[in-house]
């Protein structure tokens, strides 16, 4: 059986951290967890100190946000697969045992992904995502049907690719998992992976706009010249319209392309 790590990047969320750390222990498969703190104080420390789990491994220091930590974990994971679950969300245990077997199964298979379960700040369920194929211009285009948390990939990618391009504040994960994904072949999960937790706190909570704004930035960069430019511009302009007047997401009662616009504000969160 391949190995996997899972890297969990984490400032001031001891709220939610233990559930993370359960369900990331509750793995089946050989696996190591590497959760990087920023120098939290609110007792995140002081959890992760009570932990016995020969599994864990963390560091507490300062950095340089969500992504300076994020690569700090890629540099110390040593498993054939890699992932990432950020300290406010938490696994499907089983559902991850699942996926990590497939790509053993499967070792043409480079990266795959799967649904998730939002959730709100108490746990209590919001709806489902389960995502159909996949298509790396989909998602270059309009940023949706991948959601980020639940990707799982071989560390070959990684070494290929390189690490998080730490001039994102917020769209450093959509631009690494687009140069990840367009560079392997990808297979969908169709079940969830991970509890997506939705919050005030979180960056999908309070900082929509950047979101899209860095989001945006990440496809113009990848524009074929100014017509292909024109069209990203256009079909941002129209879902920044569109999207909030016929989905109710975060509420849980689904409307329109709910879907859509749960996976485009669920990908980019706070540590």
């Amino acid at each position: 059986m391949i190995t996997l790590s899972v890297v969990t990047p984490v400032r001031n969320q001891v709220r939610y951290l233990g559930e993370t750390l359960e369900t990331v222990a509750a793995l089946s498969v050989p696996h190591e967890h590497i959760v990087v703190d920023g120098a939290s104080d609110d007792g995140t420390v002081e959890l992760l100190e009570t932990r016995d789990d020969p599994n864990l491994s963390w560091v507490s220091e300062p950095d340089e946000g969500q992504t300076d930590a994020v690569n700090k974990g890629f540099e110390r994971a040593r498993g054939d697969v890699i992932a990432w679950v950020n300290g406010d969300d938490s696994y499907i245990p089983e559902a991850v045992d699942r996926a990590v077997a497939f790509m053993d199964a499967n070792p043409e298979v480079g990266a795959v992904y799967g649904g998730q379960e939002y959730v709100d700040e108490e746990g209590r369920a919001l709806r489902v995502f389960v995502p159909k194929r996949f298509s790396w211009r989909r998602y270059l285009w309009l940023g949706d049907n991948v959601p980020t948390p639940t990707v799982i990939f071989r560390r070959e990618l990684l070494e290929r690719v390189g690490k998080l391009d730490p001039a994102y504040a917020d769209a450093a994960d959509y631009d690494f998992y687009l140069r990840i994904l367009g560079a392997t072949r990808v297979e969908p999960i169709r079940e969830p992976l991970v509890r997506f937790r939705y919050h005030a706190e979180s960056k999908t909570g309070s900082n929509i706009e950047l979101q899209l704004d860095e989001g945006l930035e990440v496809r113009l960069k990848r524009a074929r010249g100014p017509v292909s430019r024109a069209t990203m511009r256009g079909l941002e302009r129209a879902k920044r319209a569109i999207l909030p007047r016929v989905s109710s997401w975060p509420n849980p009662e689904p409307r329109g392309l709910n879907r859509i616009n749960a996976a485009l504000t669920g990908n980019r969160r706070q540590r």
